[in-house]
């Protein structure tokens, strides 16, 4: 929606999981089982781990697209798993 109508969709600038993923850092991906982008982190966490980087994928029952933000007891402990992830 953000980039309106546009001849291709498969342009790193506008999907990065067209872009060229080799050498990057290690990543963490947390999304919703219930996100409408959930297909969108499966295929870009395949594309890291193909490209030969560190990726780890957690997927959360029962949540929507930016669950994290809602005040529930699984986005806090998705929040808390982001922070040890981080540190």
């Amino acid at each position: 929606a953000y980039v309106g109508q546009v001849p291709d969709r498969t342009v790193a600038d506008i999907s990065p999981v067209y872009g060229d993923l080799r050498g990057l850092p290690p990543t963490l991906l947390v999304v919703g089982a219930d996100d409408v982008l959930l297909e969108d982190n499966l295929a870009m966490a395949g594309r890291l781990s193909a490209a030969g980087n560190d990726v780890e994928l957690r997927v959360y029952p029962e949540s929507p697209h930016g669950f994290t933000g809602h005040p529930t007891a699984l986005a806090r402990t998705a929040l808390a798993g982001v922070d040890a992830w981080l540190r």
